[in-house]
């Protein structure tokens, strides 16, 4: 009776955890996640439920096979061999889907499912052929479940290792499902049943495998949670960057047209006093230098004011025709004073008019050469070139600014990651610059170097019918 006890609790506690692990994967929104292991395991979800079930299936038969004497007990150890045999190829199928996580080879996937699918068809048909089914499980466990285990277990440390950049946590716990499948594999897979390790049966340490491997898979599924956190978090955090955007290109508009007003009165002003000077010759001659300096000036007030109120403006989005090279002109407008502290060289090409949003374009350039600015010492020089190259419009800019580390290099498109220090940048930049050149099936590459400068690659598509 003790000893009926004893099993009773092993087994029920044994596919108790196998749900658990299943409980615990399937609670997960994981779809959403860009860490690739997340994306396939509800392989090892569906594997978990299996397996359990097969294992209070085990027991229920151990427990009530007195009163199961008959013609339904083959029925039933045949619903048992097929249901084992049918997680470990769940089993088998989610390790090499982890050996292949990173591999972008759809033929073999395809080849894989089709496999685990003849697996489990190869498992109907034995059960069928054969009735030993305790010698037909020893062969389903050495070369199914014991292959699957070693694979899973290779793969979850694998991964763990490119896992240990974001978060450390996260990988260490990965690192213990994969050595907790690797036990449950030489257990379950290379030992048989029934075996006995120091008095004690094997299933107690299939049992202690499989809770070591739910104790990794609960604590590594935290990752996910955190990385669903830190997204909220960047979503509420650029909603807020944009609504301060709205709000500084209504302000930008505003002070524009306060701007211009007064400027369009002094050009009026100033060419009404050009020509009450007409009547006195030598005074005008003397005044004409300083009256056209201060037209100039004034122009030139005005057209900033111009960019300013169409570069904070609610635009549509519809393409349209436009020259990089004037585009890049007009930033330069908008960047006013400041271009004066640096020695900027243009080397532009003629280039073919290209289709795009302009605004768009011109707010690239605007964060690109700010950038450039932020990293050059003043009276350094920044070098910006236009050209045709094969089938593409490129645009460099080139600066001798401090650049940027190696190990940066990787997260400068990411969204609020910055180089600069706290309060002088929002790491959103190169982000939008990033977003903006794939809507015009651009690219931007940054090669950079501590020390030696940074240079930036922009690259459009030459438009249909163009030569190349």
């Amino acid at each position: 009776m003790i000893e009926d006890a004893g099993f009773f609790v092993m087994y029920l506690f044994y596919g108790l955890v196998f749900f658990t692990i299943g409980a615990a994967i399937i609670s997960k929104n994981l779809r959403l996640s860009k860490i690739r292991v997340a994306h396939i395991l509800w392989i090892l979800a569906l594997f978990a439920f299996a397996h359990g079930l097969s294992e209070w299936l085990e027991l229920f038969l151990r427990m009530n096979h007195e009163h199961l004497a008959g013609e339904f007990y083959p029925l039933l150890m045949r619903g048992k061999f097929i249901l084992t045999g049918f997680s470990f190829a769940l089993l088998f199928w989610f390790g090499a889907e982890l050996l292949l996580l990173n591999k972008s080879i759809r033929r073999l996937r395809v080849m894989l499912v089709s496999l685990t699918g003849l697996i489990v068809g190869s498992l109907v048909f034995f059960s069928y052929a054969s009735s030993d089914f305790p010698i037909d499980e020893v062969y389903l466990r050495n070369f199914i479940a014991l292959p699957g285990a070693l694979m899973a277990g290779y793969g979850f440390i694998q991964n763990a290792t490119r896992l240990e950049v974001s978060s450390h946590i996260g990988a260490r716990n990965l690192k213990i499902s994969g050595y907790a499948i690797l036990l449950y594999g030489l257990f379950a897979g290379l030992l048989p049943s029934g075996l006995l390790i120091g008095g004690l049966p094997i299933e107690i340490f299939r049992a202690s495998a499989a809770f070591l491997l739910l104790h990794g898979i609960m604590r590594a599924l935290q990752v996910f949670d955190m990385e669903r956190k830190a997204k909220m978090e960047a979503s509420f955090k650029r909603l807020a960057q944009s609504e301060k955007m709205v709000a500084l290109g209504k302000l930008s508009a505003g002070i524009a047209h306060e701007i211009n007003n007064p400027l369009a009165n002094a050009l009026i002003s100033v060419e009404l006093l050009e020509q009450d000077l007409q009547s006195f010759a030598p005074v005008a001659r003397d005044a004409e230098p300083r009256i056209e300096s201060i037209k100039r000036n004034l122009d030139r007030a005005s057209k900033i004011a111009g960019e300013l109120l169409f570069f904070s403006h609610n635009r549509v989005t519809e393409f349209e025709e436009f020259d990089l090279n004037e585009i890049i002109h007009k930033t330069f407008q908008l960047i006013g004073s400041r271009q004066n502290l640096y020695d900027f060289s243009l080397q532009l090409e003629k280039l073919p008019r290209m289709n795009g949003i302009p605004w768009k374009i011109e707010e690239v350039l605007l964060n690109l050469l700010m950038n450039a600015m932020d990293a050059t010492p003043e009276r350094g020089k920044i070098d910006i070139q236009t050209q045709v190259k094969g089938r593409s419009i490129l645009c460099t800019i080139q600066d001798q600014g401090a650049g940027v580390a190696e190990k940066d290099l990787g997260a400068v498109f990411d969204p609020f990651f910055t180089t600069k220090d706290p309060g002088k940048g929002t790491g959103l930049g190169l982000s939008i610059c990033f977003g903006i050149m794939e809507m015009h099936q651009g690219e931007i590459r940054i090669n950079s170097k501590v020390g030696e400068g940074t240079l930036v690659r922009l690259s459009f598509p030459l438009p249909e019918g163009f030569p190349a």
